[in-house]
């Protein structure tokens, strides 16, 4: 992102379904939140990033397997638009 100034991102954090909803929204945004403050310690501004948690709301994976958990939770970076 350092050699793309003008790029922006939105990082979503996302988690399996076991455990209270409420508990994986809040670890699903601080898991993207950490992300984000990994790169802006790397020297990308802040501004320049989003983020969201989305909990255990969009799984791409069965959570009823462990593999299938495990794929769940993720991080998953999306490109925006230009300002």
């Amino acid at each position: 992102m350092t050699d793309y100034p003008k790029l922006r991102i939105r990082i979503t954090g996302h988690t399996d379904n076991v455990g209270d909803r409420d508990s994986n929204a809040k670890l699903s945004q601080a898991r993207a939140d950490a992300v984000k403050q990994y790169l802006v310690d790397k020297g990308v501004a802040a501004d320049r990033i989003e983020t969201r948690g989305a909990g255990p709301d969009e799984p791409i994976a069965d959570n009823d397997t462990p593999a299938g958990q495990q794929k769940n939770r993720r991080i998953e970076f999306k490109l925006l638009e230009r300002e």
